[in-house]
C-alpha cells in the first residue's frame, strides 16, 4: 500500500506567464520550463518512486518524460485520464483579471466552489470526484512511493483530500509549475510533507 505520493506539477507553459486559465486546452510545456527539469535529479534523490503516472495532457507527458530522462530512470509511465486538469469551458485561455471584469457574477460564484460549474465546462463536483477516485486508486497501489505528474488543480485537490479539508481550501495552496509536492499517507489521513520542492 502506497505510503507517499510525489506529486509533480508539469513544467511551466507560455500561457502561465500570461496568467491564463489552462485546463482542457492542449498546450505544450515551455522551453524554459523543460530546461529546468534537470534539477529533478537532485530533488528526487531522497525518494524512490516504484511507479510513475501522468496526466494524458501534452504538457504533463512532456514533463514526465523529461524528468525520467534527466534522472536516468528506466521506468514505464502509466497514463491515467483521471489526472487531467479541470475543464474551464468557455473560460479556457482567459485571464482571471478579464473574467472578474466581464463576468463578475459568475466569477464571484466560483468562490463558493463546491457547487460551481464552469460555463460550458466541468462541474467542480465532477472534477473533485474524479480526482478522489484516482487518489483512492493510488493509495492502494503496492509501491511505497508513487510519482504522479499532473496539474495544479489536481494536486491542490489531492492535498485537500489527504488532509480531510473542504474543497473550498483548494486555492490556499500555491503549487508552482515544475515543482514537487510530497504527501505522506497514513490510514487516518495524510500529511503535507513538502510543497514546491
Amino acid at each position: 500500500m502506497a505510503s507517499r505520493l510525489l506529486l509533480i506539477r508539469h513544467a511551466a507553459t507560455d500561457a502561465a506567464e500570461k496568467r491564463l486559465l489552462v485546463g482542457s486546452t492542449e498546450v505544450a510545456a515551455g522551453k524554459a520550463g523543460l530546461r529546468r527539469l534537470a534539477r529533478f535529479r537532485e530533488v528526487l534523490a531522497p525518494f524512490a518512486p516504484g511507479e510513475w503516472y501522468s496526466s494524458p495532457m501534452k504538457r504533463a507527458v512532456q514533463t514526465a518524460s523529461g524528468i525520467v530522462r534527466a534522472c536516468g530512470l528506466d521506468c514505464a509511465i502509466e497514463i491515467d485520464e483521471r489526472l487531467r486538469e479541470i475543464d474551464f469551458g468557455r473560460w479556457e485561455m482567459k485571464s482571471i483579471a478579464d473574467l472578474s471584469r466581464t463576468e463578475p457574477d459568475m466569477f464571484d460564484a466560483w468562490a463558493e466552489y463546491e457547487n460551481f460549474v464552469f460555463p460550458k465546462g466541468e462541474a467542480v463536483a465532477h472534477f473533485r470526484s474524479r480526482v478522489a477516485d484516482v487518489f483512492s486508486t493510488l493509495r492502494t497501489r503496492p509501491a511505497q512511493e508513487i510519482a504522479v505528474v499532473t496539474h495544479g488543480g489536481v494536486i491542490r485537490t489531492m492535498i485537500c483530500l489527504a488532509l480531510g479539508q473542504s474543497g473550498k481550501n483548494y486555492l490556499l495552496y500555491n503549487v508552482q509549475p515544475g515543482s514537487l509536492t510530497v504527501l505522506d499517507l497514513y490510514p487516518e489521513g495524510g500529511v503535507l510533507a513538502g510543497l514546491n520542492l
